[in-house]
């Protein structure tokens, strides 16, 4: 029954409803079956031994099409319901010898079980023989034309023990009882994608099998190539930035069922080298599906041919890319009059030589006493002349896993605690003072990290940290050291350190103390990366491992030519990292909390380092995406101490929380710096808002200079604070628009003000990534309010947009629509009207959600509820006031009265009738 609805749904439904030209009458009225002429779903049950955790037997799905007599296409699937039960691949299926008629399907076909990254361990292809043996007779059901059912038996050419260890059978049998035949009809080729993710495509030494795929995206037009797209493919399944290239495409076939695309690119290998690729996509198409081969060379750097070869799986996708709407904008700007720094000079990361003399006038200033004050705490409790006294004693980065150790026997850091940044920090002491006892601190430190200690968070240290998000700080930040310290160490230490750092490669504890698979190193850091831009662990390992390359780039003895090579794929990451992890509006695809584990730790510091050693500003330039990361976070935020904001995220509670500043974020190397850090991360001209933004919610004596445990911070802080250059707080109105978008996750911003805790900030985010929550429009600020509305239709195209200088808008997307008005026309602060569809149910009307009121007390003064019926749409108006003068709601016809504000509403879409200056 499962298999049969999985036939129905996957196939049935969406052939019918969305491909064939054949409606539901039309079928219902068809009397013959015509075995020349159509598709065909037959789930083959226990064709891979062993059952599913529901207990089903696991299926290898058939699926083809007969055109005219003959098997136009055919492909197989590994799942039960949608779901993997072997690996992710898709089977080309060669049912040339499976025979039709009215009455019967019977005869051989042969499957090509193709691995997919993961499945089998062995990555060998695989040809399994299938003989089908099943009756035809009539459908079942108005979706029918006919129902086939029967048995199989399958056999594989290979002993026992291998396949029994690939997870297959070299003998099977089983059943099989379709979801139903159904017609065929054209399938459109006029406008779309062909979205091939190619297994095996990247030549190179690959750590993980999962390097090798690569995706490349074909866009067709009119039944023509018209566009050529590739994209790296990260850990989980996706693309990420898809490039352009050159349309170089040879003789090309494209048919409804099958297609024959020769084409030309040119991408990075696994070794960071360029390889210019000539290879033949030929496949099979299946509604969506897309499955085949492809073969040609790829000719390396120096001239040599190499042979190229594999299997594909694909999706046809409504809408052919095209080149001309790719944004042309420069990622970075090259800072003005900028010197690169000559090999061995050092400092070169955060400041030059001709900077330390600026450096000493502010550590001399009363603020500036402050701030070493603390970094002197923070080093070892005191006066910072001394080794730090308290050392975290695991030996392994997650010490207390699976294990019963009692809190108050757990280890418990204090200020002064050993930290992998404590090398920085005596580097910067030696920096300011010039006083060699600090450079000789620092040499200590580093010592003790390639010895074995651990920080005070033991997931991070130089040996076996706890996988790669770790590692990437860890190894960054020690080379920080060696860059403070260069003038303060010897010849010989400091060539060992930079060949250390060139050369890095520990075990890896994992995740939870496992050796990471093909250890970790920096070159996999830069060149393979475990995860994709849209894991919190990307910004972490690329920020680190970027600081590491630049500190050393081009020094006396190392290996300059592959150091370089480092540098470019590096930038390239840092490209992945902020147009397919973030967006151009500071929106992240796992959200808050968990972006920050990325940013806090190292990327955002490396964003301000490429300005300093390579000049390239990846913040002032047209491009928001750098300077979003640290801006747009913190005009969310409703002031107050702590201050908080509209927390949505996909991940867990222990990745963070609306409250923002507590004592307790600045505890972790993944939380705190949102100033000292973000000074440096943000285009120039926001920086005063930026300051005008902790004045007014952070500073306060537990959070003095947005510093706590980490002695990088503190000195970042000296480095960065914008006080010490003169500039002065000015309101972020003043500087920034009062409303935002993230084009790539269609999140929105809406602010009536910067002044107080009274702000109201209403956010709505269209595009959610799956597990996003929570999902509603989020009304956050007067009298601590935080409210949510109507849930958007979600991934629905934008289609009307309007925002004014005073933040108020009105948008609409799908059968989804909002109006925020911050005018003060009807008399209150803010009216924020959002809809949901209604849709017939049984002769009654029933909202699609059960709609929930939010929790706002019957007397409030300041806040009002109340929900309207027009036609099919419910309307929910929130009406909010800090004056505790409420004005009435009402619906007049489609136009919607709020005091003196009237909002209209007419095919889908709002319209204040009273507004301000409209924002371009």
């Amino acid at each position: 029954m499962q298999n049969h609805t999985l036939a129905k749904l996957i196939i049935l439904a969406l052939l019918l409803s969305v491909i064939l030209p054949i409606h539901a009458e039309e079928q219902k009225a068809a009397s013959k079956f015509d075995p020349d002429n159509a598709f065909f779903a037959l789930p083959l049950k226990g064709f891979f031994p062993g059952k599913t955790k529901k207990g089903e037997l696991k299926t290898l799905n058939f699926y083809g099409t007969r055109r005219n007599g003959v098997w136009s296409a055919a492909l197989g699937t590994a799942t039960n319901n949608g779901k993997p039960v072997w690996n992710g691949a898709l089977m080309p299926i060669d049912p040339t010898d499976l025979k039709v008629t009215k009455d019967s399907i019977v005869g051989t076909i042969k499957v090509t079980l193709v691995p997919d990254p993961w499945v089998p361990n062995d990555q060998k292809v695989r040809e399994a023989t299938l003989k089908i043996d099943g009756k035809i007779g009539a459908g079942r059901n108005n979706m029918e034309i006919a129902h086939a059912s029967g048995s199989w038996t399958a056999t594989i050419d290979e002993g026992d023990e291998t396949l029994k260890a690939a997870g297959l059978a070299a003998k099977t049998e089983g059943q099989f009882n379709s979801g139903g035949l159904a017609g065929v009809g054209q399938l459109p080729v006029d406008n779309h994608s062909y979205d091939f993710t190619v297994f095996n495509l990247v030549s190179g030494k690959a750590y993980e099998t999962h390097h090798t795929r690569h995706g490349v995206s074909i866009g067709v037009t009119d039944g023509k190539p018209s566009s050529l797209r590739t994209a790296t493919i990260g850990l989980r399944g996706k693309p990420d930035v898809y490039t352009f290239h050159p349309l170089n495409i040879g003789k090309y076939e494209i048919h409804e069922d099958s297609f024959i695309l020769p084409v030309k690119f040119k991408i990075l290998s696994l070794d960071g080298d360029l390889l210019d690729y000539s290879i033949t996509f030929e496949g099979k198409r299946i509604v969506n599906w897309l499955v085949g081969k492809w073969s040609g060379t790829a000719i390396n750097d120096s001239g040599k041919e190499i042979p190229v070869s594999g299997f594909f799986r694909g999706d046809v996708r409504k809408g052919a890319a095209r080149a001309d709407k790719v944004d042309p904008r420069p990622w970075y700007n090259i800072v003005p009059d900028f010197s690169p720094p000559s090999p061995g000079e050092h400092p070169r990361l955060f400041f030059r030589k001709e900077d330390v003399a600026e450096l000493r006038r502010r550590a001399a200033t009363p603020e500036g006493q402050e701030i070493i004050e603390l970094l002197r705490k923070q080093l070892n409790g005191s006066d910072g002349k001394t080794m730090p006294t308290s050392y975290n004693p695991a030996k392994l980065a997650y010490p207390y896993k699976g294990k019963k150790v009692p809190k108050n026997e757990q280890f418990k850091p204090e200020m002064g605690t050993y930290t992998i940044t404590h090398a920085a920090g005596y580097g910067f002491l030696y920096q300011l003072t010039g006083d060699q006892l600090y450079a000789d601190l620092a040499r200590q430190c580093v010592e003790k990290g390639l010895e074995g200690q651990r920080g005070r968070d033991p997931r991070y240290s130089w040996v076996n940290p706890g996988g790669e998000l770790r590692a990437g700080p860890s190894i960054g930040w020690t080379a920080v050291a060696y860059d403070l310290c260069y003038d303060g160490w010897d010849k010989e230490f400091r060539r060992k350190i930079a060949l250390a750092i060139q050369n890095y490669n520990s075990t890896g504890g994992g995740e939870w103390d496992k050796p990471q698979e093909g250890g970790i190193s920096l070159r996999k850091l830069v060149f393979q990366p475990r995860h994709g831009p849209i894991s919190n662990h990307f910004g972490a390992v690329v920020g680190g491992s970027g600081l590491a390359i630049l500190a050393i780039l081009n020094d006396p003895g190392t290996d300059e030519e592959l150091l370089e090579k480092y540098r470019k794929v590096m930038e390239l990451q840092v490209v992945r990292s902020l147009s397919a992890g973030w967006g151009d509006g500071g929106y992240y695809k796992e959200g808050w909390g968990a972006s920050r584990v990325g940013t806090q730790s190292s990327m955002l510091p490396l964003l301000q380092a490429m300005r300093n050693v390579l000049g390239h500003d990846y913040l002032n330039v047209e491009r928001t995406n750098a300077s979003a990361i640290t801006m747009i976070p913190r005009s969310l935020m409703v002031l107050g101490n702590p201050a908080i904001f509209p927390y949505r995220s996909n991940m867990g509670s222990t990745y963070g929380r609306p409250e923002i500043g507590k004592e307790s974020d600045n505890e972790t190397i993944t939380r705190g710096g949102y100033f000292s850090e973000g000074f440096g991360a943000i285009k120039d001209k926001h920086i005063p808002a930026l300051l005008w933004t902790y004045e007014n919610s952070f500073k306060d004596e537990k959070h003095l200079y947005d510093l706590r445990n980490y002695p990088h911070r503190t000195m970042l802080a000296l480095i960065n604070w914008p006080t010490f250059r003169g500039i002065k707080p000015k309101n972020p109105a003043e500087v920034m628009p009062l409303t935002s978008r993230d084009s790539l996750y269609d999140y929105f911003v809406f602010r009536n003000r910067f002044q107080d805790k009274n702000d109201i900030i209403t956010t709505v985010l269209i595009n959610q990534p799956k597990g996003t929550k929570p999902r509603n429009v989020m009304v956050w600020g007067l009298d601590g309010m935080r409210i949510n509305m109507s849930e958007p239709q979600r991934a629905a195209e934008v289609k009307d947009y309007v925002v004014y200088k005073d933040g108020s808008a009105v948008l609409s997307a799908g059968n989804f629509a909002m109006a925020v008005d911050y005018t003060g026309t009807s008399g209150a602060d803010a009216i924020i009207v959002t809809t949901e569809q209604k849709k017939e149910s049984k002769g009654k009307d029933k909202t699609s959600k059960k709609s929930q009121k939010p929790p706002i007390a019957k007397d409030s003064k300041k806040a009002s509820y109340t929900e309207l019926e027009l036609e099919n749409t419910l309307m929910k108006v929130l009406v909010l006031s800090s004056e505790n003068s409420l004005p009435d709601v009402s619906l007049d016809g489609s136009t919607l009265k709020v005091g003196d504000q009237k909002i209209t509403y007419d095919q889908g879409r709002f319209r204040l009738a009273t507004h301000g200056e409209e924002l371009k």
